[in-house]
């Protein structure tokens, strides 16, 4: 089976491709060389290398930059969905596309299912939300995953900026009031490869299992490292952001575990298998 993925070199690409490439033939295609809004691209592309599936990574990730340019945001993370959908379509491609947890408003105080009633508080919420809603109603055969709190080898991540601010002041503030599930990457792609074989389609919630606030987060990072530096809880008001967060963030992924049998590790164990890899 032949993989091609957009926005391969970021962070998730670059942490699940070592696997997938053991499995499938996997054809990255970065972010420079492909923008996903350009349709003729994606022909010619898609034409070209005739893949099977298609896995886009391609995305305006920046919470609170998309708060400063909303129209970029839609455009990158609904309008691009839509044309990839439509290039998938024509050439009859299964698309498999990445979502996020801040589709939710974090008002429900159990973990999210893949049922719940969307009503994302961001720009990057709503935008990634109506690039879901375009591609099912263009191709509804597709796989939409929704996941959170990556991190992972390669590239900046809330692991590698709490560590850079603590190794520069010796003290860190985090937020102890937004709940979720720290999620390594490369985790994620035995889930990916479960859903492609045996020809999932709809939405999926993954994360590693377990949850946490971000700043028992970081407080299990300097645990782990043996850092000396001080990590301090402090509210959302305090840390004043463009992007409104969502409270609870926590997504349920028992639809995974009964229609494929996959159970992610408990964050912990994931995160200490992370950092014994970077350190």
């Amino acid at each position: 089976m032949k993989i091609l993925i957009t926005g391969s070199d970021g962070l998730i690409g670059s942490n699940i491709i070592p696997y997938l490439s053991t499995r499938f033939d996997v054809i990255p295609a970065v972010e420079r060389e492909w923008d996903i809004l350009d349709r003729s691209a994606g022909e010619r592309i898609v034409g070209t290398d005739r893949p099977d599936v298609l896995i886009n990574l391609a995305a305006m990730t920046n919470v609170d930059g998309c708060e400063d340019t909303p129209e970029l945001a839609y455009r990158v993370n609904a309008d691009g969905a839509a044309v990839l959908a439509e290039v998938c379509r024509k050439h009859s491609v299964k698309l498999l596309h990445f979502s996020t947890d801040y589709v939710f408003d974090g008002a429900k105080a159990s973990g999210y299912t893949e049922e719940d009633q969307p009503n994302p508080l961001s720009v990057y919420g709503k935008s990634k939300l109506l690039g879901e809603q375009m591609i099912l109603q263009l191709l509804p055969g597709a796989l939409i995953i929704r996941t959170e709190w990556i991190y992972g080898d390669g590239g900046e991540n809330f692991i590698t900026k709490v560590r850079k601010v603590a190794s520069e002041k010796g003290r860190v503030e985090v937020v102890d009031d937004q709940r979720g599930s720290p999620t390594y990457a490369a985790d994620l792609a035995k889930p990916i490869e479960a859903l492609i074989t045996s020809a999932r389609s709809g939405i999926y919630h993954i994360t590693n299992s377990g949850s946490c606030t971000w700043f028992e987060f970081a407080r299990e990072v300097f645990s782990i490292l043996q850092m000396g530096a001080t990590c301090v809880p402090v509210s959302s008001a305090q840390i004043q952001r463009k992007a409104k967060r969502p409270v609870n963030s926590v997504l349920d992924c028992s639809r995974l575990q009964r229609e494929t049998g996959v159970v992610l590790r408990p964050w912990q164990e994931a995160l200490q298998a992370h950092l014994a890899r970077v350190t």
